[in-house]
């Protein structure tokens, strides 16, 4: 199981950024700074993973405001991360690093879906009856997209 929290996202970033910097450096100005997509080899497929999500226009090149979108995108994700890890450490109240069936129920997402809340092990992929963080990350993410698409209720006027 691969754990991507804000370090390591930022250092994929800085690859990119390592990848990136002889363009860039060669570039005769900033508005006209490229990069050519990565080829070949294990780390670039990583990079070539990241370098096609930040070609905006599928062109193979990367401009200065695609690079500068991406890196704000990655550093908004690395400060997610890091604010749902600490969501994460507050919960695990017995610090065993898993969040437990009496944790899980005192989570927020649960609480505010209430009878609807779906169990632990809907979110528990190895079945160790517990939610390690990537286990947890994935509950967020569904559950606020379930909750985001369930209308509010009405209120009486």
């Amino acid at each position: 199981m691969i754990r991507m929290g804000a370090p390591a996202m930022v250092a994929s970033g800085a690859l990119c950024v390592l990848l990136c910097a002889p363009a860039f450096a060669q570039a005769p100005a900033p508005a006209a700074a490229t990069a050519k997509a990565p080829q070949g080899g294990a780390a670039s497929s990583e990079a070539g993973v990241v370098f096609g999500r930040w070609d905006n226009d599928h062109n193979h090149v990367l401009s200065l405001a695609e690079f500068q979108q991406g890196w704000k995108a990655l550093r908004r994700a690395g400060e997610i991360q890091a604010r749902l890890h600490g969501q994460f450490q507050a919960v695990d109240a017995n610090h065993n690093d898993a969040i437990d069936a009496g944790e899980y129920a005192s989570l927020a997402l649960v609480k505010r879906a209430g009878a609807s809340a779906q169990p632990l092990s809907t979110f528990d992929r190895n079945r160790d009856q517990r939610l390690e963080f990537d286990e947890y990350v994935e509950l967020v993410r569904r559950m606020v997209s379930s909750q985001a698409a369930t209308p509010a209720p009405r209120k009486a006027p």
